[in-house]
């Protein structure tokens, strides 16, 4: 029977890993899996709706045809 101990660290090194708590005695062989976060989606904060108001302006002529492609247009 597989037992699976779930636990967290880091890696300080190719041969050295530091865990967040201690691990019971598995026998003098055992395999470990590592699994890498992605730090920037810790990083991130939430987005909050409407921070930006008021900050983004349109002209009133936003919907009028361009001078430089007038030629197109035609």
């Amino acid at each position: 029977m597989e037992n699976a101990i779930i636990t967290k660290g880091r890696l300080e090194s190719s041969r050295r890993i530091i865990l967040d708590e201690d691990i019971p005695d598995m026998g003098d062989s055992f395999e470990i899996i590592i699994l890498r976060r992605n730090p920037a989606a810790k990083v991130r904060p939430a987005r909050k709706a409407g921070t930006l108001k008021g900050m983004i302006h349109m002209k009133d002529d936003f919907d009028e045809p361009l001078e430089d492609f007038k030629e197109y247009m035609e």
